[in-house]
């Protein structure tokens, strides 16, 4: 992507599987479960909402974001606001040092003094010059003077299956992500089956010698190049053969013997269920599904890490 701002893990989520569901959803539809971009460092976006859809319907535009304050009552009216949200990659200190340079030089006539007293949490402490002058008016000339309020550019350029670039909406960006997941999945399991398939060949062959025990003894111990010999005794293959050399004599128990039986019989039935799962994209589907709920679960706003 080459500009695309954060966007709030659940609402994304709840998207992209309205979408698995529904393969012809709406883009009014999408658009009302992703109402706006949604940011870690807080913030209001301002932007108004025709320009919000005009953006993710074309791929490109921007989103004003300001930083969210409020105002604390100090008694015979006097008061102060306090900012507790800034915009996204505004650097805090940089902030305050460029409000300062300003108040310094008078392009900042309302306000008397900023301040920053954060700890864990954001609080910068403005004073208004006197107590006459409206909120409002002192944060709308902070806004346009200052980095309270940024514009952050959207631009949905990507690279489509093909990898070739090109300029999405909102609807073909997940779309796309989802077809990518889907593919990833297939690719991911055609990985393991081939694995799966490699290593039930290995367990084949260690169960051969299981059964012929005595003979494998004795070939391993009178011949000095065994592994040919165990192959043509027991039709093995040379990864089988092999195997069988490389076993350790503690390994030779009756109890191990068990084990590779588990083994062979669990990657079998994992084997058969990663077969049907190729052969049906329904379930592949739901498979994909199950994956964008298991983000949400542990991303989500419910989330100690989503709350923000």
């Amino acid at each position: 992507a080459t500009s695309i701002p954060p966007h709030n893990v659940g609402e994304l989520c709840d998207a992209l599987a309205h979408l698995i569901k529904h393969p012809r959803a709406t883009f009014d539809k999408l658009v009302d479960l992703i109402p706006g971009p949604d940011f870690p460092t807080g913030g209001v976006l301002v932007e108004a909402r025709p320009a919000i859809l005009e953006a993710y319907k074309t791929g490109r535009g921007g989103f004003r974001l300001r930083a969210r304050w409020k105002v604390e009552k100090l008694g015979h009216g006097q008061y102060q606001i306090v900012v507790g949200e800034i915009p996204y990659h505004v650097q805090k200190s940089r902030l305050i040092e460029k409000a300062a340079e300003l108040l310094a030089q008078r392009k900042l006539p309302l306000l008397a003094d900023i301040r920053d007293e954060s700890a864990a949490d954001v609080r910068i402490v403005l004073e208004p010059r006197t107590r006459t002058v409206e909120p409002e008016m002192l944060m709308e000339q902070l806004f346009r003077h200052t980095d309270l309020e940024i514009r952050i550019g959207l631009n949905m350029n990507v690279l489509d299956a093909t990898n070739t670039p090109g300029v999405m909406n909102l609807r073909q960006c997940l779309t796309a992500f989802l077809d990518h997941r889907h593919q990833v999945l297939v690719r991911r399991t055609r990985y393991r089956l081939a694995r799966i398939e490699q290593r039930l060949e290995v367990l084949v062959g260690l169960l051969a010698a299981y059964v012929n025990l005595d003979e494998v003894i004795r070939i391993i111990r009178d011949s000095d190049k065994p592994k040919p010999k165990l192959m043509r005794a027991f039709k093995l293959n040379e990864a089988q053969a092999e195997a069988i050399l490389n076993m350790r004599l503690r390994q030779l128990r009756r109890l191990e013997e068990e084990e590779i039986k588990r083994e062979n019989a669990a990657l079998t039935a994992e084997r058969a269920e990663l077969g049907t799962l190729l052969k049906d994209e329904k379930m592949r589907w739901r498979r994909v599904g199950a994956e964008i709920a298991d983000i949400k679960k542990r991303f989500g706003a419910k989330t100690g890490l989503g709350r923000r």
